[in-house]
């Protein structure tokens, strides 16, 4: 592939494609702007970059010429040079401009040097122009800007993204789960920065939630195992739902108290069971399975109940034999335990035993149950 000159008098090449400066990095992108540029068109002075070699304030005189050069000039190569100079100037009186010309300028190349420049200059009143961007016609200003918002990462800086956790748009919420889930990274992090995070786990939006889990999966064990407890036993379905996903990667003995209470209670979401069944799989080690087997064998209660199902979520070959003992038990509630469990192991002999009862069973709301379950498990 060409790649022009790197001299901004190179001469213009011609046959290159303009399409190639989609694909081209931003300094290319103004480079080749350039170069690309008639020589006829070069009646207009380019803005000087005196002053911008230096990231700090700029001089009042050397502001007002890059901000008439990037609202008044005649060229995109003008307008998008003078955005980067004010870019590197650091000057926090360019902001406006340059989030005008984000917003409203016709080339691309300027749009997208303006979303670079603001990302340099850090200043949080760029935010929403630079959310705005995000949803830009061309694919390499919503690139500058996404690039620009990992700048973003000071105390200050999250504080402005919060309301961005929460926004309407999946795009921004992209964006501060991003820039949270950076900043949780540091080992001096605030807890509620995670929290923040984890949250995201149930959004609605894959994108949004993949990039939770992402930031997530990243803490040190030791940081990230109280979080995900946390988020197993106070957060809504689809945290729970992520939670689970994530120890399913991370065994620990801290962990396996709250995915038990999710796999015996039949008012959780079924997505939610299934993530933790196959997270309290990988947790084996730290199960005394000899006395959940014993719980399955003993005296009628609660207990023996969520023994039998554990036995049948963990896999457990003792579990079809108390569950075909369940489900001819005179008690209503044990035979509907035994069914769910059966549904559980879901092998044929598992179903088998389900259909026997469902054929035998007499009482019209217990069997119109057991039919729903058999259904589920076809």
């Amino acid at each position: 592939m060409f790649l022009p000159s790197t001299s901004p008098h190179a001469s213009p090449v011609v046959g290159t494609p303009t399409t190639w400066l989609r694909r081209a990095p931003l300094r290319w992108a103004v480079v080749a702007a350039v170069a690309l540029t008639p020589t006829t068109s070069r009646a207009q002075a380019e803005p000087t970059n005196a002053g911008a070699d230096e990231v700090g304030p700029a001089s009042a005189e050397g502001l007002s010429r890059l901000v008439e050069a990037l609202q008044s000039g005649g060229s995109f190569r003008v307008r998008a040079t003078a955005a980067v100079a004010l870019g590197r100037m650091g000057d926090a009186r360019a902001l406006f401009v340059l989030a005008d010309a984000l917003r409203g300028d016709e080339s691309y190349a300027v749009r997208a040097a303006a979303a670079a420049a603001l990302g340099r200059l850090g200043n949080i009143g760029a935010l929403p122009g630079l959310f705005l961007a995000l949803h830009d016609t061309d694919a390499y200003v919503r690139g500058e800007a996404t690039e620009a918002l990992a700048r973003f990462r000071s105390p200050e800086h999250l504080f402005a993204f919060r309301e961005a956790l929460t926004a309407d748009d999946p795009v921004q919420r992209l964006a501060a789960v991003n820039a949270y889930g950076e900043a949780m990274r540091e080992p001096t992090s605030s807890p509620g920065l995670a929290h923040r995070v984890l949250d995201a786990l149930g959004d609605d939006d894959d994108i949004v939630s993949a990039a939770a889990a992402q930031a997530v999966s990243t803490l040190p064990h030791d940081r990230a195992i109280p979080l995900l407890v946390s988020g197993l036993e106070t957060g809504g379905s689809g945290v729970r739902a992520g939670c689970a996903r994530l120890l399913e990667k991370r065994a620990d003995a801290r962990a396996v108290p709250p995915l038990v209470a999710i796999v015996v209670d039949t008012d959780q979401p079924e997505d939610v069971r299934l993530a933790a069944r196959g997270a309290l799989r990988q947790h084996g080690e730290y199960l005394d399975i000899q006395r959940v087997a014993a719980e399955a064998a003993g005296p009628a209660g609660p207990e023996r109940l969520q023994a039998m199902r554990l036995l049948a979520v963990l896999g457990d070959a003792r579990a079809i034999g108390f569950i075909e003992k369940g489900l001819i038990d005179t008690d209503p509630v044990v035979r509907t335990a035994a069914a769910r469990a059966a549904v559980d192991v879901g092998d044929a002999r598992a179903k088998s035993a389900l259909v026997a009862a469902s054929s035998k069973e007499t009482e019209p709301r217990q069997k119109r149950q057991l039919e729903l379950l058999l259904k589920s498990m076809r």
